[in-house]
């Protein structure tokens, strides 16, 4: 069974990093097609093939909190990148340069959805019940950040921001995002009680499964079935609303992410190549290409 957990969480954050920018290029394009319909076509692949990133975000991110010594750092390192985009987008949105980014500015800050995922993780971890609690923050920035943009968004609504709640305190994939953290994580737990329950047909105890590379396989087939429960649940959500939130393109395209599951269940559990340039490198990248394409963009459309 070792001979398929070949991907190491370094090859899953390139996968993803890859993927996001081929997302973005493509909803750059769409923003910039003026309606052609090849420039459309070409969007809609991209986009496409972007909707696999943020599922390895966030199994990597849940990695992280399990794993990580240190996790003030894992996530003062979350924190400072998700207030840099969120300072970025408070100053777009209250600048003469909103007309240009307003599509990106209501889609909201991935970043956000990464940090609220680790905290809901490190409270799940935690055995004083006080500490539990925090994870009513990312709850509740989920479920308003869901309602909000569903509000905004909405055919039937004439409200087109909602101005207690700005732009730039929303999370990207809202309670969706969490779902998959805490799916993710229990993927452990289930794992467990899957051997515990083989252990008299098998003979062989947790240690003997983390020895042989099974207990990985295991860990990661279960995370691959929450990761199709939990886009089933994304989609069954928006479905029943029929477009009320968002339109049921975006939501149908979201199924795609279904098949980042077969990058999962090769994950290895191993870091792979880990030198401190790509660990700063990876979130920095993330700010910095944003940056970019909105340049590209406000150039493009005269603004610069």
């Amino acid at each position: 069974m070792k001979k398929i957990s070949v991907l190491s969480s370094f090859i899953l954050k390139i996968i993803a990093v890859v993927t996001m920018t081929i997302d973005h290029v493509g909803f750059l394009i769409e923003l910039l097609a003026d309606g052609e319909l090849r420039l459309l076509q070409i969007s809609e692949v991209f986009r496409a093939i972007g909707r696999l990133s943020l599922p390895l975000f966030i199994f990597m991110v849940v990695e992280g909190v399990i794993h990580t010594k240190n996790i003030n750092k894992y996530f003062l390192r979350l924190g400072i990148i998700a207030s840099i985009i969120s300072i970025t987008y408070m100053v777009l949105e209250y600048s003469s340069l909103r007309k240009y980014t307003v599509g990106l500015l209501r889609s909201g800050n991935t970043f956000l959805d990464l940090l609220m995922v680790a905290i809901t993780i490190w409270a799940l971890k935690q055995e004083d019940n006080r500490k539990k609690l925090f994870i009513l923050l990312p709850l509740s920035l989920a479920i308003t950040s869901f309602v909000v943009k569903g509000v905004e968004m909405s055919v039937y609504s004439s409200i087109e921001t909602i101005h207690w709640f700005p732009c730039f305190l929303t999370m990207r994939y809202d309670w969706f995002s969490l779902l998959l953290g805490v799916g993710f994580y229990y993927s452990y737990t289930f794992a467990d009680l899957y051997i515990k329950y083989m252990e008299p047909k098998t003979g062989m105890d947790k240690d003997m499964w983390v020895m042989n590379g099974s207990y990985r396989i295991v860990t990661n087939i279960i995370s691959v079935f929450t990761l199709f429960l939990s886009t089933l649940a994304f989609y069954g959500c928006y479905y029943l609303w029929n477009g009320t939130f968002v339109n049921s393109r975006a939501a149908s395209m979201q199924l795609i992410a279904i098949l980042s599951g077969a990058f999962i269940l090769l994950y290895s559990g191993k870091r792979g190549y880990n030198a401190k340039w790509f660990q700063y490198g990876a979130y920095v990248y993330y700010p910095l290409h944003i940056v970019i394409l909105v340049i590209i963009y406000i150039t493009i459309n005269g603004g610069l």
